[in-house]
Order: structure tokens, then sequence, then C-alpha cells
């Protein structure tokens, strides 16, 4: 008899599951690849950020493997395409109302970052104001630098280009996500060591943020979907894989 109930119990949670799953809306997640965050092949796919939406989609019952494109096309989805999540977005006042915010996945420090043989003088606001930088193309860096008054700030495709922008002396120092250019530095195969970090300029949240067709309830799943993750440490495990910890 305790048996029999015990299985009506798991058949009845099966079957709420799978309702929760089929009543749930239709989305999408999407990534531009941004290693250590977000990583489209490889073991590290797909990327620490990546593997914390999949898991939280899977607790929702609602799960949904991240879809990877080019970075500009990534977070434009969302602005022109119902129902799409993007990862790993900065919230920043400018995007606030371009977007549903479903949940906090990280924060990350800014930084400046130079050849440790260029010798081109303290890495600060005040010593780079007039020196050649370099970020990637749809961050919120370009503005936030032309706001500290930098004369000089071009964009690139990637983080890639940025740094070989650096390595080849068309930029003086690049700037952005502090675990992003370690990431990209490690990838090609070069040394922290050949390169100078600032202390943080700024530090900014990276968020899953969704078309504004979200709902409020759709920002409630994710967020209690997270707590279950904090509160089990499945959280901190997923991110110490990538060598991360929490902030």
């Amino acid at each position: 008899m305790q048996l029999r109930t015990y299985l009506a119990g798991l058949a009845i949670a099966g079957i709420g599951l799978a309702c929760l799953a089929t009543d749930m809306p239709a989305y999408r997640l999407v990534a531009g690849e941004l290693p250590p965050f977000a990583v489209e092949h490889g073991e590290l796919a797909p990327g620490a950020l990546g593997e914390l939406a999949e898991a939280m989609s899977q607790r929702m019952g609602s799960p949904a493997r991240v879809e990877f494109f080019p970075w500009q096309r990534a977070i434009t989805m969302p602005l022109k395409q119902s129902r799409v999540a993007v990862l790993p977005l900065t919230r920043t006042p400018e995007r606030e109302a371009q977007y549903r915010w479903l949940v906090k996945l990280y924060q990350q420090d800014f930084v400046f970052i130079s050849l440790h043989r260029a010798h081109i003088g303290p890495l600060n606001a005040e010593a780079l104001r007039h020196k050649r930088i370099v970020v990637l193309r749809g961050s919120p860096h370009l503005a936030v630098l032309h706001a500290e008054h930098f004369d000089h700030v071009s964009e690139t495709y990637s983080v890639e280009d940025c740094l070989r922008m650096v390595q080849s002396g068309l930029a003086d120092a690049m700037y952005g996500g502090a675990e992003i250019h370690h990431e990209a530095i490690r990838l090609a195969g070069l040394r922290n060591a050949d390169f100078d970090f600032s202390a943080p300029l700024r530090s900014g949240d990276i968020w899953l943020a969704g078309s504004t067709d979200f709902t409020a309830a759709d920002s409630t799943a994710w967020q209690t979907a997270k707590e279950g993750m904090l509160k089990d440490g499945s959280y901190a495990r997923i991110l110490r894989k990538y060598g991360l910890s929490a902030k």
C-alpha cells in the first residue's frame, strides 16, 4: 500500500511538471560567445552563465538549451523577436527599458589591460584618458569612456580583436570585463604576466535579459530557480567549474 501511494505521488508530480512545461509559453535562450561566461564549443560549453541558465530552466520545468549567434545579433534578437532571452548582458541605465531583466547571473569588474612591455605608465583613467583604447562593439564601454572624457576609443567585433590590436600596437590598452579578458589571453596561448591590469574602473551586474513580452511571473520563476540553486550549492559548484566564485 505504501509503495502504491509512493508511486501514485510520483506520477502526480510528473504530470504536474509536464503541465507546467506545457503551459509555460515557449521561449529561446541565446548568447554571443564570451568565454568563460558563454562558450559555444568544446569542454567548457555552454560556459558558466550558459550552464546556470540551462540549469534554472530545468528547475522551472521548461528546459532550454543556449543557442549561439554573433554577439551583435544575439543582443538585438530580444529587441526584435518575441520570447527571446539573451546572456550575458550587463544591466545599464541605457538598456533598462529595452529588456525584461529576468535574473542576475554574476557581477564583473571592468578593467584596462595593456602589454607589459609597452610601458605606457599607470593604468588608471587619468593616465589613459588620451591613449588609444579599444572596446567590444555592442558593450556599454564606449559610452562609459566617452562620459569619462576619453579621446580615442574604438570598437571591434570581438574580444579577440581587442587583444590583437593591443598586441600589434594599434591600441595602447583594451577595456572590458576582467574575467572575459583573462580567458581571451589564456585561449590565445598567452600569459597574464605579459600584460598589466588596472584596478577596476567600474563594476556591473550580468543578467539574463529577455524581450519585453516576458512577464513579471516569468521573472519570478527565474528568480525562484536561482534561489533554489543558491540554497543547495549547485550555483556555486557550476561557477567553480569555470574558475569563478559567486559575487
